[in-house]
């Protein structure tokens, strides 16, 4: 048994930019809030700098050295809590979403550049193209971030790492807020493992405004914390060796105790080669799509 406290966040965007800096305290504030249950992991949402006119240049800092970073490396130390915060980086002339990771100590210990672009996102924004998992001291964190969500193959490819939780840093919006979190329940039971969202909310919550609605989704797929459509912190106790039982008795059982064994043990990778040919060898796209102006 491995017990840890995932803990996620809502934030306000109503008013970003009533006064600079105010994103950034929201965020600092959630990390104080959240740091009443003793949590083992904080995630914060998607490119939190973006979102304040402080940072209004969108280009992003060097990671770890810029000062946005120092600023919540110094948080996640005060607050003795891991953090995964989303944020801009500027390396190499070039800027990335990413979701950067910092331990209890304040260390900076890695970080995942988001590998699917939302549309027009790639006219300032450059892909990364590698999934990393994290080791911190209670267990195994790997980390995809909003438009992510849409393509399960890089939630196994984290899975297949030993990845125990997958935070997911967003700023997206729903209608209703179903399809979302019926896509983030799956990538959790599918992979078996522990999701932790965290998002943005707009108050009063309105069809197509951010949602918040952050949650700790266990690998049934059961929401086990959940902020609701208002700004918030949650938390959840959970244990990481818990995934669903298969089943089966006798030798079936002995070979696949868990779903997860069921689930990333019976893949067959060599049926699959079509996921890696060139797009124009595909037919999926729509001849007669409906447009509306």
């Amino acid at each position: 048994m491995r017990k840890a406290r995932l803990a996620t966040t809502s934030i306000l965007l109503n008013d970003n930019n009533i006064h600079p800096g105010l994103m950034i305290e929201r965020g600092l504030t959630a990390i104080k809030q959240a740091a009443q249950w003793k949590p083992d992991l904080i995630v914060l949402p998607e490119e939190l700098d973006l979102m304040d006119s402080a940072y209004s240049s969108g280009k992003g800092e060097e990671i770890p050295g810029g000062q946005l970073f120092g600023m919540f490396a110094d948080a996640a130390h005060k607050a003795d809590s891991n953090l995964v915060i989303g944020m801009r980086e500027l390396s190499d002339g070039r800027t990335y979403n990413i979701g950067a990771v910092i331990d209890r100590h304040g260390k900076f210990i890695g970080k995942y550049s988001k590998t699917h672009l939302a549309p027009s996102e790639d006219e300032s924004t450059t892909a990364g193209d590698d999934y990393p998992v994290f080791e911190l001291d209670f267990g195994r964190v790997g980390i995809m971030i909003c438009m992510d969500v849409h393509y399960p193959e890089p939630w196994t490819i984290l899975a297949l790492q030993g990845a125990d939780v997958i935070a997911h840093p967003t700023m997206w919006r729903d209608y209703t807020g179903d399809m979302l979190e019926s896509i983030v329940n799956a990538r959790a039971i599918d992979n078996q493992v522990y999701v932790v969202t965290s998002h943005y909310i707009q108050t009063p919550f309105l069809t197509g405004n951010s949602q918040g609605h952050a949650r700790v989704i266990d690998p049934y797929g059961r929401t086990l914390a959940d902020t609701s459509h208002k700004p918030g912190v949650c938390c959840a106790e959970v244990d990481l060796d818990q995934c669903a039982e298969y089943w089966a008795t006798g030798e079936l059982k002995r070979n696949y105790p868990t779903l997860k064994e069921c689930f990333l043990g019976m893949r067959r990778p060599e049926t699959y080669k079509i996921l890696t040919r060139p797009d124009s060898e595909n037919s999926w796209k729509i001849q007669n799509p409906t447009l509306s102006e």
